[in-house]
């Protein structure tokens, strides 16, 4: 299994280029930047990467279609691909916060996501897109200037319908903070789609959005981790049941609002559940601690790869140089 970084939408595009170079040393297959309403561009931002990287693939995630048509993400993805000489990814995804911000209703939502990734696909090939779907319209599109390898295009999907999309219109997918106990129900789902469609495991990519907070400081680590646990699976029950007994998984349901003001207010102090709970669930759900934790999340890790995952995208948050340096000298040696 490949090793990805995913970066904060807070950085600069110099910012992003001098972290891919850092990556790239490290032998880190791809580097990808979020798509925030509140943050910069995450093409433009990969574009100085682009010229300052040779190997390292750089890719935009979460592009939703509903708030950009897929031939605009289309003409983007392909323009850094161009500009990176073949190393282009997108992430194309029915949620993400633009649609909420933009006041945008999802509508036939598996059904919109599926075209937008079809049109895509078709379109970074330089091929004739002319589409009269349920959702998405073209009359008549070809980027006559696209050549050689197209991008990667991945479909954002977890739940069994729009994995079963992914599986029938794109490269890969990448699942959003899978966790183990969830592994085999949702590998078998997606194998069972790949059969359906007529599509070869060993060309189809796997991969997983998962949160990282390993630092030298474990008290960091650990306030950082609870901080951003509302963005987990959006704390849906399915994430954090089967790491906590029936009564402490009642306390997670009554006190959303608590995880979210923390998310929001950049603080580690979930109020109104306890500690030993906020521990059972950063455990669970995400990647903490110090160096000392790192052997058992390789574990982890490796369990992910043997079920079929061939990609893992390392979510950074504070000092992503950091960051990457302890995933370069010390978690890559472990997956070896």
């Amino acid at each position: 299994m490949q090793t990805d970084v995913i970066l904060e939408a807070d950085l600069t595009p110099t910012q992003v280029a001098e972290l891919a170079q850092v990556a790239e040393g490290y032998g880190i297959r791809g580097l990808w930047t979020q798509n925030f309403a509140n943050g910069r561009d995450p093409f433009m931002s990969l574009m100085p990467a682009a010229a300052a990287t040779r190997r390292i693939l750089l890719g935009a995630v979460v592009i939703s279609p509903y708030e950009m048509h897929p031939l605009k993400i289309a003409n983007l993805v392909s323009t850094l691909n161009e500009a990176s000489n073949g190393r282009g990814m997108v992430v194309i995804g029915a949620g993400g916060e633009w649609p909420g911000v933009l006041k945008v209703g999802y509508g036939k939502r598996v059904t919109g996501c599926g075209e937008a990734v079809a049109m895509v696909h078709r379109a970074v090939r330089g091929q004739v897109v002319k589409w009269d779907g349920q959702v998405y319209s073209a009359r008549y599109f070809r980027s006559t200037w696209v050549k050689g390898p197209p991008p990667i295009v991945y479909a954002g999907a977890t739940g069994p319908k729009m994995l079963d999309m992914a599986a029938r219109f794109a490269d890969g997918t990448m699942l959003s903070d899978m966790i183990e106990p969830m592994l085999a129900e949702t590998m078998g789902s997606l194998h069972a789609s790949l059969a359906r469609h007529g599509r070869k495991r060993d060309e189809f990519r796997v991969n997983n959005f998962c949160a990282f907070h390993v630092k030298q400081d474990r008290e960091a680590s650990f306030a950082e981790a609870r901080r951003e646990l509302m963005l987990r699976g959006w704390l849906g029950a399915e994430w954090y049941e089967p790491f906590l007994s029936a009564e402490e998984a009642q306390v997670v349901a009554s006190n959303k609002n608590a995880f979210l003001t923390a998310y929001r207010t950049r603080s580690g102090d979930i109020k109104g559940v306890a500690p030993e709970i906020c521990a059972k669930l950063v455990e669970g759900l995400s990647l903490a601690g110090d160096l000392s934790d790192l052997d058992r999340h390789a574990a982890r890790l490796k369990a992910f790869a043997a079920a079929g995952m061939t990609e893992n995208a390392l979510r950074l948050h504070d000092d992503p140089a950091e960051a990457l340096h302890i995933i370069g000298r010390e978690l890559l040696p472990r997956l070896r």
